[in-house]
């Protein structure tokens, strides 16, 4: 069967809906000159989106109705222009046509000069804002790259490995860190920094505990290292072309340590954990502070303000707590983890909270409001995990006294969370939830039996 032409099908379509040029001009808003020299019987011209789409409209037809025509033709016969390809890729974007844009790439890398176009367009738009669909650009880059140890194909996998990370599944986030390991060495100081931030956050949340070890020790260092070469820099007047961080270099430093403390805490050291707070409590001695750079030091401040009171809280000091919860009146960002750590101190140290509980009710409602999502300066992932930790405190509080309905609904809030995000819990991972189960379920018997 002869193949058809794309300005052949365009025409069957109008002639089908009674639409002469005149008519299609006067409905799209394009010269009648430029339909006929597209629509003509002779013409190798293609349209351009913009008229494709305002045609496809016209004819009713729902958008991108023609794209795979279209693509078809312009690939068979004719020579690859970024002045139409570029504007057909991003609406295929617009309109999530992962499978369009999957033809157009592959099409495209049979020339092998074109990779460098497909990179470099992936990384402006990605600097634009888009994100997820830019994955497919990405991939097609590491597959067809010659150089596996090129700089585009390093920073394409970076970017597979952000984009793939983005949500709040963390099995999800698990498996883009262990594919992306072997590459974030490669990249350039300023990348591999902000690489090593968030495979620290992932693995904190998986409590790899080692291999947060491993990457906060090589963040301080790089971190050390880029602010003495940027000191250095500065001293010859040039110093703001270098070093282009996702965040402040003092956040970089003061993490590493602030992380490890966390490591101690998750793992009941209290003591060891409050000896790494005086590494980041005061950073006014960092120099070359901008305002983003002042802000930065007063916020990792008053985190190491509340991590400080919050230790002692964990070790039995109930003397802090009037202190701690004034604080997180104060702190807002804060209410979160803190009512976290009010509520485990308390399930530790098995002191009651009834005197205080309207108040901790009043934090929980700010904590589920969207005002604390917006303002939270905790990621989503992050947020979520210390979400799920709260409603298992809550639930192991209410069991404890014996308030066993409160107890269940914050134990099933605590569930729908872990499932939401895909956190791999089950009723094992949750001693102190066993614990006080059991404990119900034998007062019941004894309840029944009697």
């Amino acid at each position: 069967m002869k193949k058809k032409f794309f300005h052949t099908i365009i025409v069957e379509e109008l002639t089908k809906k009674t639409i002469n040029h005149n008519k299609l001009s006067q409905i799209t808003g394009i010269n009648r000159g430029t339909l006929s020299s597209v629509l003509n019987s002779n013409s190798a011209k293609l349209p351009s989106i913009d008229h494709l789409d305002k045609i496809t409209q016209a004819l009713g037809y729902r958008e991108g109705w023609f794209y795979d025509h279209y693509i078809e033709e312009y690939f068979q016969g004719h020579t690859h222009h970024w002045k139409k390809l570029k504007p057909l890729l991003y609406r295929c974007i617009e309109l999530n046509f992962s499978e369009k844009i999957e033809k157009i790439l592959n099409w495209l890398t049979e020339d092998d000069s074109q990779i460098s176009q497909i990179f470099n367009l992936a990384e402006q738009w990605y600097a634009e804002g888009e994100r997820h669909a830019l994955l497919l650009f990405y991939e097609t880059v590491i597959k067809n790259e010659k150089n596996r140890h090129s700089e585009r194909t390093i920073l394409s996998h970076y970017r597979v490995f952000l984009l793939n990370s983005a949500g709040t599944d963390f099995e999800s986030k698990l498996r883009a860190a262990i594919k992306f390991e072997p590459f974030y060495d490669e990249l350039d100081l300023n990348y591999r920094l902000d690489a090593l931030f968030k495979l620290i956050n992932i693995y904190f949340i998986h409590r790899d505990w080692q291999k947060m070890y491993k990457y906060c020790a090589e963040m301080r260092v790089l971190a050390t290292k880029a602010y003495e070469q940027r000191l250095h820099m500065q001293q010859k007047k040039n110093g703001d072309r270098i070093f282009i961080t996702e965040r402040h270099l003092v956040v970089y430093y003061a993490h590493s340590f602030l992380m490890e403390g966390l490591i101690a805490d998750e793992q009941g050291d209290y003591a060891k954990s409050l000896s790494y707070i005086k590494h980041y409590n005061n950073l006014d001695w960092f120099e070359g502070l901008d305002e983003t750079g002042r802000k930065e030091v007063e916020k990792i401040h008053n985190i190491a303000i509340a991590n400080e009171l919050s230790l002692h809280l964990l070790m039995g000091n109930t003397s802090k707590l009037s202190e701690y919860l004034q604080f997180l009146e104060q702190h807002p960002p804060e209410i979160l983890p803190g009512m976290v750590t009010v509520l485990q101190a308390a399930n530790k140290h098995d002191f009651s909270l009834d005197h205080i509980y309207p108040k901790l009710l009043q934090h929980l409602e700010y904590i589920e409001s969207a005002t604390h999502l917006k303002n939270n300066y905790y990621d989503n992932a992050n947020t979520m995990d210390m979400l799920e930790k709260l409603y298992r405190q809550l639930a192991v509080y209410h069991f404890r006294q014996a308030n066993y309905s409160e107890g269940i609904e914050y134990m099933s809030k605590c569930l729908a969370i872990a499932n939401q995000i895909n956190k791999k819990s089950e009723f094992t991972e949750y001693p102190e939830l066993l614990k006080v189960l059991k404990e119900w379920s034998l007062l019941m018997q004894r309840h029944k039996e009697s």
